[in-house]
């Protein structure tokens, strides 16, 4: 039997006398951390500032927890389910209350017309996309957004020449950006070369967004522009801020940074933008802004009547399919625009009202049409396009951004008409949007000739059509049927 002086010694945990001091030193080690590291929790961070109601939500939970820890032990499930479901519905509230309060705050002058279109915009940005890369020679580096921009006063695509991926992400710089010129039919891409101190997707710490979130952190880059700015190339970031109004925050447009190739940066406010000279006739209000802006016009007439009576009610004349959706920017007599074209809610696809926001200021104009007026809208013009054109193959081929085109005073939708992988351009097509006449052009200076008033030309693709897809299809059954009828033949003489 075992005594109790055989009994093993107890092992006594042996405690610092004084733990403050070490959780002290610990909490500052994680704080400071964090607040070095704070640009990698920047989205989750903005997630709750900018939608304050779940914030709300989680702390009233977390409380209701803590006061009775035993219950919320046996029900943890049925709280986390709760809080799921609340989070879900707030986010869906936290939006309308938003726009709700956008739509009472923000002045939609009335027009009795739509600028001038000046400039043509003829090439498509999946079609840009598309001529970038196959001209891009640079096996390190590999094409990243596009954006449509004023570049040296020509219309062009730009996309920075970002680092192809694996380890050039933390040792190479963004290079300079690549253009397509967004006046032609035909390719006519170019390399601009600059080394940029500080750019997109490049890693860790010459980040865009890593250094702008620790400049200021209670902000969201909305969109990088590449402008040129004298005899270099500068990149233009729009801020987004918020302003608090119970419940939720509303987004603002804030001024940009400009940030030079040697990473040196200036901060502009909104009211400072129109002195810049890099800015005139270009583009700094941020399209998602506007987009938001313009969709926030359902609720005019109040959340009730968005829900049940839609008296005045629109929705942004979205097509289905598309790679660039509305807003586009468009060259106007009045400097560069936004355009975006809605129709009324249900199943009306006329176009309702036009708003035309300016690409500095972000000012919003809106053409309230007429209801006799009676104009096609974007979505089903290209029903029409189709219906013009049976010869085409329309498995193997696209039509793509029905952007709006003012021509002595006529409203039209410009369309592009390519081969299903982009590659190029077939046919740029103007439909009138009162009569729905289709003008179809394959080279830029029938369209050129045509926005100069002269409306008489209308080349009809069907007879253009012979080396399309659809055109050698119906060759090819040609010849089969051609074919059968003489093994026919064979096989009568050959019985006889």
């Amino acid at each position: 039997m075992p005594t109790k002086k055989d009994k093993e010694p107890e092992i006594k945990t042996i405690y610092p006398k004084n733990l403050k001091p070490i959780l002290g030193i610990t909490t500052i080690i994680i704080l400071l951390t964090f607040y070095f590291l704070r640009p990698i929790f920047h989205g989750f961070i903005m997630g709750l500032y900018t939608k304050p109601l779940i914030l709300i939500i989680i702390v009233l939970v977390i409380v209701s927890i803590a006061s009775n820890l035993k219950k919320a032990r046996k029900n943890l499930s049925t709280v986390l389910m709760i809080l799921i479901i609340l989070s879900s519905l707030t986010i869906s509230f936290n939006d309308l209350i938003v726009q709700n309060y956008i739509v009472k705050s923000t002045d939609y002058n009335s027009i009795d017309e739509l600028p001038e279109s000046t400039q043509l915009r003829l090439l498509p940005q999946i079609v840009a996309k598309r001529y970038m890369e196959d001209s891009l020679q640079k096996p390190r580096e590999m094409i990243g957004g596009l954006d449509i921009v004023n570049y040296n006063n020509t219309l062009v695509w730009t996309a920075p020449r970002v680092p192809n991926g694996g380890i050039l992400y933390f040792t190479q710089k963004v290079n300079g950006i690549m253009t397509a010129d967004a006046v032609e039919i035909d390719r006519s891409t170019k390399l601009i070369t600059e080394e940029m101190q500080i750019g997109e997707d490049i890693g860790i710490f010459d980040n865009i967004y890593w250094v702008l979130y620790k400049e200021e952190y209670f902000q969201n880059i909305a969109e990088i522009f590449y402008l040129k700015d004298g005899d270099k190339t500068i990149t233009v970031a729009s801020v987004i801020r918020y302003k608090f109004k119970f419940p939720v925050m509303i987004p603002y447009f804030a001024g940009i940074f400009k940030i030079n190739p040697d990473g040196s940066m200036e901060r502009y406010s909104q009211d400072q933008l129109s002195d810049l000279e890099f800015a005139k006739n270009n583009i700094l209000y941020p399209e998602d802004l506007a987009r938001l802006y313009v969709d926030s016009y359902k609720y005019n007439m109040g959340i009730l009547n968005a829900w049940f009576i839609h008296e005045d009610q629109i929705e942004i004349s979205d097509v289905y399919g598309q790679y660039n959706r509305q807003p586009f920017l468009m060259p106007t007599e009045d400097g560069m625009k936004w355009v975006i074209a809605t129709e009324p809610h249900g199943q009306s696809y006329g176009v309702f009202k036009i708003y035309v926001i300016d690409a500095i200021t972000g000012h919003i104009d809106m053409l309230e049409l007429d209801e006799d007026s009676t104009l096609t809208g974007p979505v089903r013009v290209i029903s029409y396009v189709k219906k013009k054109f049976p010869t085409i193959d329309w498995a193997t081929s696209a039509i793509l951004e029905p952007r709006p085109y003012v021509i002595n005073s006529t409203l039209y939708w410009m369309l592009s008409i390519t081969p299903s992988d982009f590659a190029g351009i077939s046919y740029t097509v103007l439909v009138d949007a009162k009569n729905n006449e289709i003008f179809a052009f394959d080279n830029k200076e029938e369209v050129e000739i045509f926005m100069s008033g002269d409306h008489t030309e209308k080349p009809d693709i069907k007879t253009t059509t012979q080396n399309t897809s659809s055109s050698s299809t119906i060759e090819k059954i040609e010849q089969i049927e051609k074919l059968l009828e003489e093994l026919k033949t064979d096989f009568k003489a050959s019985e006889q």
